[in-house]
């Protein structure tokens, strides 16, 4: 069928007048596998020479992968006379800081490495006079008036060619019904036309004989990321396990994005399997990456390209995610395939239909998609040497004419650095102490992957159990509840991370929170549980502060729950929290405010622009103690208990 879906497609044509030039922007500067497919797939299905394209990135360089191309530092860009500038793909439609450290030393630094892509990359091809496209990139974030939002509206309305990914990503440029802006799915897509099936036979072939392994008949493509993890990495393995069992096949573990740490946990992973399996912890190239997946009988993972690449070569796949990271869903939602996003590594042990030989429909469905992005390279064909509609022209001088209003030296391209959010300054972490993590007993930091303007608490992670600061902060709030000998009986935790110690509990329960559409997952209804936890997970679900403690969960008397609830904004914690002073009662006394900080200080660790701290809470639940919920105005409401006794309403306390 692959060959099927190849068969008939229209031939690449060249530029017949000169040979044109290409620029493309993206980070094709750090291994991950799926951004270094787009450079290689424009070059092919634009029809150039690789003389006549240059990728450009924040800092540029040689990667390991013998077959990416090599990327040059953005600040050269305006230096190559390009005919068309094309951004992306990849996820990188934001103004925001990047936590990725490769970015540290480059020319705009991790504030500006991003916003270089598209909107440094507009001004330049304005500078040019030249046309500038979209290559269906991302917008990750919703994006703030202000004027780098006014500077985004200029470089779209001098773009012949704006198409975005998916209609998530539309609708956080708040672009809807917007005549001129269309949605493509992610054009890795695409790949096959670039790499028939065939030819990546050998590299798959050559990564097996590297490791001592003969070809095995069948196998499965997995890739791991530890944000997605249930629980620790023995779990993981016994999950994987699981699903070679149920396909009868060899797992092959690619580390896709080393970029990512993706390397490390494989290493992890690698010591924990019981059965034969080969770990790809370094892979050779592109290629060898593609050819594993091409040819595995199922790929299940992470990464959002190991999925497009198994769809491509349509093999059956499923992606494991939590639902807000949209670019998962926005690429499924193309196809008509949303079962194929899973919010855990259990869910996808119990998915096995999803791992059966691609249905009719859901060929069909690639095909037509394969067709649509055949339209699109031929639309950015056509752009090579076409007028630039008025409309398009007249923004590009106003573009011009902006920079040249901007004060010295600044008066060229570099001048969308001037609109860039000014970052918020973030809290250091004390330095004449040394990291203990109170979890694992791990003694070393590394940068947390996500943006530094996400939720307070995230920061910097333990390397060698992931936690984050508001992870610690709750192992030590539920250490000391469960010394209470009536709480010790039972636990539910909702979320992955292993915060609580399944050991702590005579009977304990771990299950995901969230269902897909945004309600709390509910308890076993056959069992109730002395303390629920619940953790990193509330901001899957609608209206947290009224779902964070379901009175379903817990009908034991005396019984408590803790919950890290998601608060970005607002000046008063107290008033977020809707919580008063005197409810600060019920815990331990070395866990109330103002005396863990000797141990950790949470808000400092895992700092961040513009958020408010994830703070965990503490419920004491009494039979006699109506089920209100977090969200109820700050007042300590008298209710008649049992033989009259007057109870506070809520019992919360803050930690």
């Amino acid at each position: 069928m692959i060959q099927g879906l190849e068969a008939g497609r229209p031939p690449v044509s060249t530029f017949q007048t000169r040979e044109p030039t290409l620029s493309v922007y993206g980070t094709f500067d750090v291994l991950n596998y799926g951004d270094l497919l787009f450079p290689l797939l424009l070059r092919d299905r634009l029809g150039l020479a690789e003389d006549q394209m240059r990728a450009f990135s924040p800092v540029g360089g040689t990667l390991p992968w013998d077959d990416a191309v090599t990327a040059l530092p953005i600040d050269t860009a305006a230096d190559f006379a390009a005919d068309l500038h094309v951004i992306g793909g990849g996820n990188i439609l934001h103004d925001r800081v990047t936590s990725l450290s490769d970015y540290a030393n480059g020319r705009f630094g991790q504030r500006g490495a991003y916003a270089a892509l598209w909107l440094g990359a507009g001004l330049i091809a304005a500078g040019q006079d030249k046309p500038l496209a979209f290559n269906a990139p991302g917008v990750p974030y919703p994006m703030e008036a202000g004027p780098a939002q006014v500077l985004r509206d200029r470089i779209l309305a001098a773009s012949p060619c704006v198409t975005l990914r998916d209609d998530a990503s539309r609708q956080f440029w708040r672009l809807e019904g917007q005549p001129g802006i269309d949605t493509l799915p992610d054009t890795a897509l695409d790949l096959a036309a670039l790499w028939p099936a065939e030819t990546l036979r050998p590299p798959a072939a050559a990564a097996f004989a590297r490791h001592g392994l003969n070809v095995p008949e069948r196998w499965l493509a997995l890739h791991v990321n530890d944000r997605y993890l249930d629980g620790d990495v023995a779990l993981q393995a016994r999950q994987i396990e699981a699903l070679a069992k149920r396909m009868d096949a060899l797992p092959v573990l690619i580390a896709i994005g080393p970029c990512h740490g993706d390397h490390r946990l494989a290493v992890a992973l690698r010591s924990e399997l019981t059965i034969p399996a080969l770990v790809l912890v370094q892979p050779r190239g592109l290629r060898e990456i593609a050819g594993l997946i091409a040819h595995a009988a199922a790929y299940v993972g992470s990464s959002m390209h190991g999925l497009i690449t198994a769809l491509a070569y349509e093999r059956p796949a499923i992606a494991v995610a939590r639902p807000r990271m949209i670019k998962f869903a926005g690429f499924l939602a193309h196809l008509g395939m949303p079962e194929r996003l899973v919010r855990s590594w259990a869910e996808a042990v119990e998915a096995g239909a999803l791992l059966d030989p691609l249905p009719a429909e859901g060929l069909q469905a690639i095909g037509e998609a394969r067709s649509r992005i055949d339209a699109h390279w031929a639309r950015l064909r056509g752009l090579f040497g076409a007028p630039l509609p008025a409309s398009c022209q007249l923004a590009m001088q106003e573009l011009r004419l902006w920079m040249e209003q901007q004060p010295a030296p600044l008066q060229d391209w570099r001048a969308f650095t001037t609109v860039l959010p000014v970052p918020t300054p973030v809290a250091a972490a004390p330095t004449d102490k040394p990291f203990h993590c109170s979890i694992c007993g791990g003694t070393t930091l590394r940068p947390d992957r996500r943006l530094a303007d996400s939720l307070r608490g995230h920061g910097q992670r333990c390397a060698s159990c992931n936690s984050t600061a508001r992870h610690r902060a709750m192992h030590q709030v539920t250490d000391q509840l469960r010394k209470e000998p009536t709480l010790r009986a039972s636990g539910l935790q909702y979320g992955r991370h292993r915060v609580a110690a399944g050991g702590w509990f005579a009977d304990f329960a771990l299950i995901h929170p969230a269902q897909a559409d945004g309600s709390l997952t509910p308890p076993p209804a056959d069992r109730r549980f002395a303390m629920v936890i619940c953790l990193d997970v509330l901001e899957d679900v609608r209206e947290p502060r009224r779902r964070a403690f379901d009175p379903r969960c817990s009908d034991r008397r005396g019984g408590r729950a803790a919950a890290l609830l998601p608060h970005r904004s607002g000046p008063r914690r107290d008033a977020r929290l809707g919580l008063c002073p005197r409810r600060r009662a019920g815990l331990p006394p070395g866990l109330r405010r103002g005396r863990r900080r000797d141990a950790e200080t949470p808000p400092a660790e895992g700092a961040s622009d513009g958020a408010a701290p994830e703070r965990p809470l503490c419920r004491q639940r009494d039979d006699a103690v109506p089920h209100h919920m977090v969200g109820d105005p700050p007042r300590m409401a008298r209710r008649p208990g049992p033989a009259g006794r007057k109870v506070a309403r809520g019992h919360m306390t803050e930690a």
